[in-house]
């Protein structure tokens, strides 16, 4: 004989019973279980065919239908909340578009808040309960005062930027508060239904989370989905220039050459590749990929959207380009007067020294 413990019905109209299954209902003594055997039908007669009685449990579903109903209003709550969330979002997203713009001059400050912001990792573990609640709170102090010890908030030149960084506070403290009220649903609900099992002697703690499954309270991929929101429609208004750099240099990759395998470098990597004769993609090792690279591989739409969005990276870069470029030259002049007078009875070697240098001359490092 084995006993179950199950939730039928729905959220509207729970029905807790317990399911009994007998294998063999003629081995039930008479005089052994008599209650068992007055909830066998008289009309069904006894076979050695298993037997499954349902009871119903009234007292259970009077519980269950007043906790689903507490349950229905916190997640109403959660609905509307969520709802004014994600207009606040989109209010900062029109915000920041104009204040973070390539043509104002807060564009570089927000992408120091910003770079902050990811150092902070505030919302690192979204799976965590309680502890994850707490660290998030922490990392969110942490990023505020560092915003006030980097002294971020006075370099926004414009009141709209000032508007934009206060509101980008809020939602996040929004988030934050957003966590910790689920989490604590969640632990309330669970205290509730342990001390149901511990009373009742039955195990509705771990049915009740499966039938109320979609209820907000319990769906742990909406705090994943509103920090997704703030990533895609907030963080990617202000690129960072990490993500444009160069894999081999680790510097900007200006100017962009596009492999025909797809992965990006800057010129002055592919120039040094095909003076060492490195004709394989550095990064997939597609066979010729650089070999074949030439000025029709220039990414020019994602060479102008770097001149628009990271001026300075690409002027520091073009003065390393330049240095790079005089100390070149210097070394091919050294070597050039080094033969002429090691070798003043040899031209040859002079001319093939000419000649090497003048085809490294033509590819020239912008």
């Amino acid at each position: 004989m084995k006993l179950d413990y199950s939730l039928d019905g729905n959220v509207e109209n729970p029905h807790p019973c317990i399911k009994i299954t007998v294998d063999d209902p003629t081995s039930i003594p008479p005089s052994g279980e008599p209650i068992l055997l007055k909830l066998i039908p008289e009309t069904q007669p006894i076979s050695t065919q298993p037997l499954s009685i349902k009871i119903e449990l009234v007292r259970d579903s009077e519980f269950f239908h007043r906790l689903l109903h507490e349950l229905s209003h916190a997640a109403a709550l959660h609905d509307t909340e969520k709802r004014r969330f994600l207009g606040n979002i989109h209010d900062l997203e029109g915000q920041l578009t104009v204040a973070a713009s390539p043509h104002k001059s807060d564009l570089y400050v927000w992408r120091e808040i910003f770079h902050l912001y990811v150092e902070a990792a505030i919302f690192k573990d979204m799976c965590d309960k309680q502890e994850s609640c707490k660290r998030s709170q922490e990392r969110l102090q942490w990023f505020t005062e560092e915003l006030s010890r980097m002294n971020l908030a006075n370099k926004l030149s414009s009141k709209r930027s000032r508007a934009a960084l206060t509101m980008f506070l809020s939602i996040n403290t929004q988030l934050v508060q957003f966590k910790q009220f689920q989490s604590l649903n969640q632990t309330a609900m669970t205290k509730i239904l342990k001390k149901h099992d511990k009373r009742s002697g039955l195990s509705a703690t771990s049915e009740f989370s499966t039938f109320a499954k979609n209820n907000a309270v319990f769906l742990e991929g909406i705090l994943t989905s509103l920090f997704n929101a703030v990533q895609a429609r907030i963080m990617t208004i202000v690129p960072q220039p990490d993500d444009y750099d160069c894999p081999v240099c680790y510097s900007i990759a200006w100017r962009p050459i596009r492999l025909q395998c797809g992965h990006v470098f800057c010129v002055r990597c592919l120039i040094k590749a095909h003076r060492k004769q490195l004709y394989d993609c550095p990064v997939c090792r597609m066979e010729f990929a650089v070999g074949n690279a030439d000025a029709k591989n220039l990414d020019q739409s994602l060479q102008n959207f770097m001149l628009l969005y990271f001026p300075k990276e690409i002027k520091e870069k073009r003065k390393e380009n330049e240095r790079e470029q005089a100390a070149l030259n210097k070394q091919k002049i050294c070597t050039k007067r080094y033969n002429s007078t090691l070798y003043p009875s040899r031209p040859h070697i002079t001319t093939a020294t000419t000649q090497v240098a003048a085809r490294d001359n033509n590819c020239v490092i912008m």
